[in-house]
């Protein structure tokens, strides 16, 4: 696996994208617009109000998952 599949597959990981936003204050995967900003954004193609929380989670999995899994410190459960 690469870093991107990864990083899908942590997206994918509804307890890890909870416990992140949850340590981070972050809203990833929470649409907190109203509706009519919803509406707006539909219309207007807009898909922005994600990127500072998408950013810091991809930070967040490279320092604590890709970084230990490329330096063998996570242990596989495959015995």
């Amino acid at each position: 696996m690469n870093f991107h599949d990864i990083v899908i597959e942590c997206i994918r990981t509804p307890a890890l994208v909870s416990e992140f936003n949850r340590l981070t204050g972050s809203k990833l995967g929470i649409d907190t617009r109203a509706p009519i900003e919803k509406m707006i954004d539909k219309a207007t193609g807009y898909k922005d109000y994600e990127t500072e929380d998408i950013r810091e989670f991809v930070s967040f999995v490279f320092e604590c998952i890709w970084i230990p899994l490329a330096d063998g410190e996570v242990e596989s459960d495959t015995n």
